[in-house]
């Protein structure tokens, strides 16, 4: 299992590097570009000592070295445009927020989508399984941001229960956000978990365990629930990335301090250093939660763990002869 994990951690670095060069040579390239300014020598570092050694020339692959340099050793992103300071505190700060309500958002999707679709196998064809298959329906067609007006408008403005303008340093103001994600989640979620269900239910080990007399709440959650859950954390990612996106949004609408409503700004502001830092931690984000949905599926499927499990030997360091 140490192995499975080390693997897919080392997997993440060529594929954060592979996605930076892209972004970095998209944004290269545009017109007045700050990316084309950046000087490829910093002063004197390291880089600079082997960029003299070989003779480098100052051009777009010396300059990539550099910014990724730059990050890595210096924990360098740019400096902004508009303000002139460094990138890393407001980028610092801004992680923390959406990390919350990412990860609140995630939450609460399963939370809520998992026992609506456990209900509505269980009532299949029924009342209950037809309404929740409407509602799934009506909010895997409302985009996020109509989720995030019709909630601001009930709880802001009807019910007056929370203030439209909030101080984002209290949890409570993360309850219309975090909803508004998990809103657009819980659709798929549920629907997942229905079919799912469906099929494990119909297996003939459910059929003679409830044969043996064992209570149906044993039979649904400890042994129906545990395997149909192994199809939804396996596209746990697909969701994750999903939700991510409706979290950019989320941001901006309910103008979150995070890194979705900075980066908006930095794009109508031609930010390029902002833009491309902002975009290389959400790629981090991104890959670094696919790596927890792919070691919690592990940790839940016994095929996985017994494929990266280490061998034993016999006693005596000798194998047993077939």
């Amino acid at each position: 299992m140490i192995r499975y994990i080390i693997r897919r951690m080392l997997l993440i670095i060529p594929a954060v590097l592979a996605i930076l060069f892209i972004l970095y040579a998209l944004i290269y390239f545009l017109p007045a570009s700050r990316m084309a300014a950046m000087p490829a020598y910093r002063g004197g570092d390291a880089l600079d000592k082997f960029f003299a050694a070989m003779g480098a020339p100052d051009n777009f692959f010396t300059k990539f070295m550099r910014y990724i340099y730059n990050i890595v050793v210096h924990q360098d992103l740019g400096r902004s445009t508009a303000t002139r300071a460094g990138l890393i505190n407001d980028i610092a700060f801004r992680i923390r927020n959406t990390l919350f309500l990412l990860l609140s958002g995630v939450g609460a999707t399963m939370a809520a989508g998992v026992p609506v679709g456990v209900y509505a196998a269980l009532h299949k064809g029924r009342g209950g399984d037809r309404a929740v298959s409407a509602l799934s329906l009506f909010l895997s067609a409302i985009p996020p941001y109509s989720i995030a007006m019709i909630l601001a408008l009930v709880f802001c403005v009807s019910l007056r229960l929370l203030p439209i303008l909030q101080s984002y340093e209290s949890p409570k103001a993360y309850i219309l956000p975090a909803a508004t994600i998990a809103l657009g989640g819980v659709a798929s979620v549920a629907r997942m978990t229905r079919s799912s269900m469906l099929e494990v239910l119909e297996q003939p080990y459910i059929t003679a365990l409830r044969a043996k007399g064992l209570g149906e709440r044993s039979v649904v959650i400890k042994h129906g629930l545990k395997n149909a859950l192994l199809p939804i954390i396996s596209t746990l990612g697909g969701y994750i990335a999903q939700l991510l996106c409706g979290t950019l949004v989320v941001e901006h609408f309910f103008n979150v301090p995070g890194l979705g409503s900075f980066m908006l700004t930095s794009i109508s502001f031609r930010d390029h250093f902002e833009i491309l830092g902002c975009a290389a931690i959400l790629t981090v984000i991104l890959m670094a939660l696919n790596l927890a949905s792919d070691i919690l599926y592990a940790l839940v499927n016994p095929a996985i763990r017994q494929r990266y499990a280490g061998k034993t030997r016999p006693r005596g360091g000798k194998e047993a002869d077939g």
